[in-house]
């Protein structure tokens, strides 16, 4: 035992002792597969797995040896280091010797393919997004950045889509089933579906390539948008569901639509519309001015007669014309009133709350009991709230 109380240089610099001093250590060669590759300058970094242990490895100068994949199962050469100043074990790798494709990546392609066979990918069971999508829900750790990004990106261009938040565990043992069952229970209950994560390493994403999740996935009759990773990821989850998003802000551009750019296109279509009447007013104008001369060299009377009653008739074209634009922009006026009355943040504005319960709109106390947890959603952010007292006025 130490007799004194030791600074953590010191401890630190002890264990980096131990492992410069034990002979065995040194140039020894570690069986596993490769798992989350990466290369940042001149080296390259990963972690190579057992069955059931790991360890991160460092392997300078990586384009002197053989540069491996994830899932290759590999023969490493080099030595364990202990890094005083973060007190990090790692394996510093020397040599790389490929030995074949690992258990892991092998069972993936195997599921791969038997989904496939089954039509679990297949085109022709896929649904299209919807154009206007009301509310949208997300399936992902509502603690992460994920949900975040695609709150932002949706508010960026769409004031009026409800997001609503089913929070489950995105990795780890167990997430899959969290995942699969936040599919079923919410199926049926929005527009449109995103399961959503950041980006990770293989077995950050292994919820997403299990079979659990893919069949639920493929159950939903809501459209799934999977966005899992970051550009460069793909899991089964991606071929399962009825569109893929490169990243979660992808996923938001792809659900979202621009409300102003909407509301642009009525009016450029209504001014076309204005545009091509007017343009048959001229024609009828120029046809009725060629009429008016060409009778005007025949008879003079029978031609005022006819132009009284050409000019009339122009006239009531105009009326109509006229009457035709009001209408429509009228209609037109009370469309816009009507979505914006029916926009819940209009009604937030007003002081109103929403109050949901596990994704779900409450729209009655008898729905609640003492001890629930409730989100309640107003103009300028989201309240999580227990249930402490009920009273019934009905």
């Amino acid at each position: 035992m130490f007799n004194k109380a030791l600074s953590v240089e010191e401890l630190n610099g002890y264990i980096h002792s131990i492992f410069l001093a034990e002979e065995m250590l040194l140039g020894v060669t570690v069986f596993g597969e490769v798992s989350g590759f990466k290369i940042s300058g001149q080296h390259a970094y990963f972690t190579i797995k057992g069955e059931n242990a790991a360890i991160p490895c460092n392997l300078f100068n990586y384009k002197r040896t053989y540069v491996p994949r994830d899932g290759d199962s590999v023969l490493l050469k080099g030595s364990p280091d202990f890094y005083v100043k973060t007190g990090r074990l790692s394996f510093n790798v020397t040599t790389v010797q490929p030995v074949g494709v690992g258990q892991l990546h092998i069972e993936l392609e195997m599921l791969k393919k038997k989904l496939a066979t089954e039509g679990v990918f297949a085109e022709e069971h896929k649904t299209a997004l919807p154009a206007f999508p009301k509310d949208v829900c997300v399936i992902t750790s509502k603690t992460g950045a994920v949900i975040r990004d695609i709150y932002r990106t949706i508010r960026n261009v769409n004031k009026s889509i409800n997001i609503h938040v089913y929070n489950v565990r995105v990795q780890g043992e167990g997430a899959e089933k969290e995942i699969a069952s936040a599919l079923q229970k919410t199926d049926g209950q929005f527009d449109v579906i995103i399961v959503a994560r950041g980006g990770g390493s293989f077995e950050d994403l292994a919820p997403f390539n299990t079979e659990l999740v893919a069949r639920a996935i493929y159950a939903c009759e809501t459209p799934v948008v999977s966005a899992v990773g970051h550009e460069t990821d793909f899991t089964i989850s991606d071929l399962a569901a009825d569109a893929r998003a490169a990243t979660p802000t992808a996923a938001a551009h792809l659900v979202a639509f621009d409300e102003e750019e909407l509301k642009s296109d009525i009016f450029a279509l209504l001014s076309k519309m204005a545009i091509s009447l007017q343009d048959k007013l001229e024609e009828g104008k120029t046809a009725l001015s060629h009429s008016m001369r060409t009778l005007h060299l025949g008879a003079g009377r029978l031609l005022e007669r006819n132009e009284a009653a050409l000019r009339m008739r122009l006239g009531v074209l105009q009326t109509a014309g006229k009457f035709f634009l009001a209408k429509k922009e009228n209609t037109l006026e009370k469309e816009l009133v009507r979505y914006a009355a029916c926009n819940p943040l209009t009604i937030l504005s007003k002081g109103y709350m929403g109050v949901s319960k596990e994704g779900k709109r409450v729209i009655s106390a008898r729905e609640l009991a003492l001890g629930e947890e409730i989100t309640i959603r107003a103009k300028d952010g989201i309240i999580q709230a227990e249930i402490k007292e009920l009273n019934y006025e009905i």
